[in-house]
């Protein structure tokens, strides 16, 4: 009795330390508030000539290609303008508040071959021109680089944009969003999301600014297939076969990167997994939590499990270092087929999937990871992740759409008379089938985890035959 007493004691003072041990990391980023576009835009009056002539109360972006086919390969020359009226609706021949010549290409893996395109867009200052050019857009901050996303498989048109919303509500930073309409050489082309592409700068990833000569570096990595990265890393998990697919630098870029630096982030990143992976991992002094944000850990693991978010931790995976702190996980990116939504049904709703992901197979077997899990996941039931929350949010958010849903579907209706998911019986038919989808999900998914997030501590359990522990 004496002996689990003590053990009760040591596990607690050792979770401690981790938590005092994270706590005293150097913040590089300060959350700031979060902006839902359709919780801050002011009602506006509908004009008298609505049904005579196109206009919306959403922001209209207008790209003009000046003949030029846009293609995946390659970005193209092309001229946008961005309409966003503070008070009144937006027409076409409005002045626009951004107008700028811009590199554009198509962009995308499995959703390049949707019909509904969707786009990486880079400001720049004139046509033909590689000088990039920083403006505000829809109310985000003045940035070159973004992402025009296209709502196509995700029938609700609200994945995306919910999701980075309440991820930026819960982590130090996610990709801001907003909700747009889209003209394409004078045509039509429905709602798009205009998205923040994930960036180390000052007003999206604000690291510690390196310069030449220095020998170490921040740095933001990403996970993606094979053959996808333009720096891929032979680091400690790859060349051991104990991740999977292929760990790239996205900062510093390639054209700034040195050979110093890309030795140092193979290096830094291979002892931080070779911490992890050692049969020593859960040690307070020398295991992962001397090298990892653990809070960020935590609330990237609840974010992608609660959300059934199939490709988080293995593609479309992004973690990040400052120089000053900690390999911090995130930014998250791309919830276009979360809560059930993936072509094929491989996320169940009654399942846990992260605990077998990169990275997070090992945390899992550290009983304090998982108490601090269980903890975080049990807060966020009761704010942003809470069932009366996110089924109001898409009720608010259906709402303030209005009529640019029907416009959408005016183009893209076709699209629900198409097989699209596996087996056939879960394609969607209507769009009101598509909210109660994602509802009905959203409910089931929460209840599972409410009653289950417990079991998660079998994955740490102390045996005689396992590897760890």
């Amino acid at each position: 009795m004496k002996r689990k007493v003590y053990c009760m004691i040591l596990l607690f003072c050792t979770a401690l330390v981790i938590l005092w041990a994270n706590g005293e990391k150097s913040r590089t980023i300060t959350q700031e508030t979060r902006i839902h576009q359709h919780m801050e835009d002011s009602a506006k009056e509908v004009p008298e000539d609505y049904n005579e002539r196109f206009s919306t109360h959403l922001p209209l972006v207008l790209i003009d290609t000046q003949g030029n086919e846009i293609i995946q390969e390659e970005t193209v020359d092309c001229k946008i303008s961005i309409i966003n009226n503070e008070d009144t609706y937006n027409y076409p021949e409005d002045t626009p508040q951004v107008d700028t010549w811009a590199k554009i290409r198509i962009r995308g893996n499995s959703s390049s071959r949707f019909d509904k395109k969707q786009y990486r867009i880079t400001f720049v200052e004139e046509k033909g021109s590689d000088k990039e050019a920083d403006y505000p857009v829809m109310g985000m901050k003045a940035e070159s680089d973004w992402v025009l996303n296209a709502p196509y498989l995700d029938k609700t048109l609200m994945r995306n944009y919910m999701m980075y919303n309440i991820s930026g509500e819960i982590m130090d930073w996610a990709p801001n969003v907003r909700f747009c309409e889209m003209m394409l050489n004078g045509e039509y082309m429905g709602l798009y999301l205009m998205i923040e592409k994930i960036k180390v700068s000052e007003n999206r990833l604000n690291l510690t600014e390196i310069e030449k000569g220095q020998t170490e570096t921040s740095y933001l990595i990403s996970r993606e297939r094979e053959g996808q990265q333009e720096v891929p890393l032979n680091n400690f998990g790859t060349y051991t076969a104990k991740t999977a697919n292929e760990v790239g630098i996205n900062y510093p870029s390639a054209g700034k990167l040195t050979d110093v630096w890309k030795e140092y982030i193979r290096d830094d990143l291979s002892d931080i997994e070779k911490a992890l992976y050692s049969l020593d991992y859960d040690e307070w002094d020398y295991g992962y939590a001397r090298y990892l944000d653990v809070d960020s850990f935590v609330d990237y693991f609840i974010i992608n499990e609660f959300s059934m978010n199939m490709d988080a931790g293995v593609l479309s995976t992004y973690a990040y270092k400052d120089l000053r702190g900690k390999l911090t996980m995130g930014p998250v990116w791309d919830f276009n087929n979360c809560f059930d939504n993936f072509k094929a049904k491989a996320f169940p709703v009654n399942d846990f999937n992260m605990k077998s992901y990169p990275w997070f197979v090992m945390l899992c077997r550290d009983e304090i990871f998982v108490d601090l899990v269980i903890k975080r996941y049990h807060e966020l039931r009761e704010s942003v992740l809470s069932e009366e929350y996110l089924m109001q949010y898409l009720d608010d958010t259906r709402a303030y759409l209005g009529d640019a849903i029907d416009r959408n579907f005016e183009v893209w209706g076709y699209s629900f008379q198409k097989p699209e998911l596996h087996p056939r019986s879960r394609d969607l038919h209507s769009y009101e089938e598509a909210i109660e989808q994602l509802k009905t999900c959203i409910h089931e998914r929460g209840t599972f985890m409410d009653e289950h997030i417990d079991i998660l501590k079998q994955f740490c359990a102390e045996s005689s035959v396992k590897e760890y522990n």
